[in-house]
């Protein structure tokens, strides 16, 4: 489990009202792993999350009886949307012990379908290959390993179920590693955009502060403040994991010359190398682009290398950028070096 709290805890407001299936075989998992997967549920529930637990196997486990050690709230019920659904508005889980049902059988989709589901959690006997995160699209096409088991999964998301994860059933805690982190444990297969790169909202600005806070202060970054932020939010993007803000970029635009600054560039220290940087700068570079700006140009004091070797910037006289953001660097005592890129259609 993430031993960053704060990371855990911005799940709590987007998990929370949402209902999750969860499909084990209790018989065939270790007593360990089972006893974790237990008190992740009582986690979840403590969040708000509705929960349904679907037994399958020869149910040996006894899962009512851990449920009620366990001191969960929980009630039996049969593979049924409309009876399941009143459980869960009355805050309890619902247990459906079945040990004829496939994971990712018609019946459970459709049965997870109608409830609603936002995701369709299943504890299989081996990690499946792949990745943490895959499309739709890639899973449907995926070749190798497993690939019928990652077509299924495509299928399920393409039924209106926007999540689907693949977990190992002997992993320890694999639900909370897995649910409570942006990158995880195992394999999931999403319908929505999981990652995305938007523009900047007022509710976001705070983030981006708190964020970036510690580049400001030692000097990485320069300062900014709320006020300053919110009246050029049209400026800034956010790059999203799992609807969690975890890195941001600003275009500032300039007519004399005609060029613009790619600024403000962080990605939160546990997102690190993973290709985000890169994707908020290329972010930044096409909304260039379509404002019809020839070059951009960006300073740098520790990521000169980053930008000259992956991204194709070189380095730029400081007397060709905008005469304002000359002076506000030379009054900063920083020395950063400027680096420009002329872009291409």
């Amino acid at each position: 489990m993430q031993s960053d709290v704060r990371a855990v805890l911005q799940y709590v407001p987007f998990f929370r009202g949402k209902t999750f299936v969860l499909v084990l075989n209790a018989a065939r998992m270790t007593q360990l792993a089972l006893a974790e997967a237990l008190l992740d549920l009582i986690a979840l529930q403590q969040v708000g999350v509705k929960l349904v637990l679907i037994s399958t196997g020869s149910g040996e486990a006894e899962i009512s009886n851990l449920l009620t050690d366990g001191e969960l709230k929980w009630q039996s019920a049969p593979l049924d949307a409309a009876q399941v659904g009143a459980i869960l508005e009355r805050g309890q889980l619902a247990l459906i012990e079945s040990p004829e049902l496939a994971f990712l059988g018609e019946e459970v989709v459709s049965f997870a379908g109608n409830l609603g589901a936002f995701k369709l959690i299943t504890l299989i006997p081996k990690p499946s290959e792949g990745g943490t995160a895959i499309s739709r699209e890639d899973a449907q096409g995926w070749q190798g390993p497993e690939e019928d088991l990652f077509h299924r999964a495509a299928e399920v998301c393409a039924s209106g179920i926007p999540r689907v994860h693949l977990l190992d059933e002997l992993h320890q805690g694999v639900l909370m590693d897995e649910l409570f982190s942006n990158e995880g444990v195992g394999v999931m297969v999403y319908a929505d955009d999981y990652l995305s790169i938007r523009p900047i909202g007022p509710d976001d600005i705070s983030e981006l502060l708190a964020m970036v806070g510690r580049s400001m202060r030692d000097a990485h970054l320069v300062p900014r403040s709320y006020e300053e932020i919110e009246t050029s939010l049209d400026d800034f993007q956010v790059l999203t994991i799992d609807g969690n803000v975890v890195g941001c970029v600003a275009l500032h635009p300039s007519s004399d010359p005609h060029c613009a600054e790619v600024a403000c560039l962080y990605v939160k220290q546990n997102h690190g190398g993973l290709g985000y940087g890169h994707l908020l700068v290329e972010a930044a570079e096409e909304r260039a682009r379509k404002l019809g700006i020839p070059w951009v140009f960006a300073l740098s004091t520790r990521a000169v290398d980053y930008f000259t070797e992956n991204l194709g910037y070189e380095a730029c006289p400081l007397e060709e950028i905008p005469e304002p953001r000359q002076e506000r660097l030379r009054s900063s005592g920083r020395a950063s070096m400027v680096l420009r890129k002329f872009l291409r259609d």
